[in-house]
């Protein structure tokens, strides 16, 4: 997102200002995955100039595949989730339910449980109402909410990751 880490990596040149706006234009998962295949097919192809070995580049180029399709996949069902909404309905049925459910269960266990009812009662309800407003947060996959998905986390991982990688390029892989 432009509001999040797009301005970040432009400022420390990962990113050029056009790149950003092909990924806001194009849409982050898929472009992010196209670019991480175009850059790892480069550095493959300069490392051939080395004389690496062919079963090595191809079980590179194996690898990266596999693990860019499990990321399209989960990609993909993240936006499945994000795009398909539950009904409005859905929310007011369960509110209704639960207010009418809890308003004549506190009838049938007044003379049982007698002034404990509103406190066994209220709890009930918080964990009722919790769990439908968990339930809703997670539809919003990609929202910077506690219940969404750590993208920041995801994304400072895969970022370290490609700067050890690269440092291991640099020092293991030094054509001559």
């Amino acid at each position: 997102d432009s509001l999040e880490e797009g301005p970040r990596f432009v400022e420390s040149e990962m990113l050029s200002e056009a790149e950003l706006q092909a990924i806001m234009r194009y849409g982050a998962p898929w472009c992010c995955i196209d670019t991480m295949r175009r850059t790892m097919l480069e550095a493959l192809q300069d490392r051939n100039s080395c004389e690496l070995p062919t079963e090595m580049i191809n079980g590179a180029f194996l690898a990266t595949e596999q693990v860019l399709f499990e990321l399209n996949l989960y990609f993909g069902a993240c936006l499945k989730i994000n795009n398909t909404r539950m009904p409005a309905s859905y929310n007011v049925f369960m509110r209704s339910f639960v207010i009418f459910f809890f308003a004549w269960a506190s009838l049938q266990w007044a003379p049982t449980i007698e002034w404990l009812t509103p406190i066994v009662t209220g709890f009930m309800v918080f964990l009722i109402n919790t769990v439908i407003v968990i339930g809703d947060q997670m539809l919003q996959p990609f929202d910077l909410q506690w219940s969404g998905l750590p993208l920041q986390k995801y994304c400072v991982i895969i970022e370290n990751e490609v700067m050890n990688v690269s440092r291991r390029h640099a020092m293991f892989f030094k054509c001559e």
